[in-house]
């Protein structure tokens, strides 16, 4: 999954990434553009990204390769998703805007999300995640990192993040592109 639990945009838009992304990024917002709710799976397309707040620098996030897939298994009862996988092809160029130093990543790889009412989630990912962890999170340190194997990400309704399960090569960007 990427947001991506992860920061490519809120952690509820993140796939993949970012996830969680950028779950991130994604790691974290409205519902994936595209998702139905018919179980079916649907493209979905990460845009560019850059955010403060994560790093001692702006991150900017340029996506390289996106051929990722949602798939909506459930939803509330005002249809927005409960529960939402993502799988596919993603690749992003991270690059720190102070000093002009960037990274490609590979963040492909399979998430599943269970959202909840109270606006937390659980990611669970196998592959590729980025996931953005702001200065001041209370569960676990600042930084944007780059995962590659299996684990859990939690989301708190006031956006903390927490890494607590993870079997994974972690990368932390902030260091990385310092």
């Amino acid at each position: 999954m990427r947001n991506t639990f992860c920061e490519r945009q809120p952690m509820r838009r993140v796939s993949i990434i970012t996830a969680i992304a950028s779950i991130t990024t994604a790691l974290i917002a409205p519902a994936a553009a595209g998702a139905t709710g018919n179980g079916h799976w649907v493209p979905f397309r990460s845009g560019p990204f850059t955010t403060s707040g994560v790093c001692p620098f702006t991150m900017h996030g340029d996506i390289v390769q996106d051929e990722e897939e949602v798939r909506t298994d459930a939803t509330f009862p005002d249809g927005s998703p409960r529960i939402q996988a993502f799988r596919g092809p993603l690749v992003i160029r991270f690059t720190n805007t102070a000093n002009g130093r960037s990274a490609v990543r590979d963040v492909s790889g399979d998430a599943r999300v269970h959202m909840f009412a109270d606006g937390g989630s659980v990611w669970h990912f196998d592959g590729g995640f980025s996931v953005s962890v702001f200065i001041g999170n209370r569960a676990y340190p600042a930084g944007w990192y780059i995962l590659h194997g299996k684990g859990v990400i939690t989301v708190a309704p006031d956006n903390t993040r927490d890494l607590p399960h993870l079997h994974a090569d972690i990368e932390d960007l902030c260091q990385t592109l310092a």
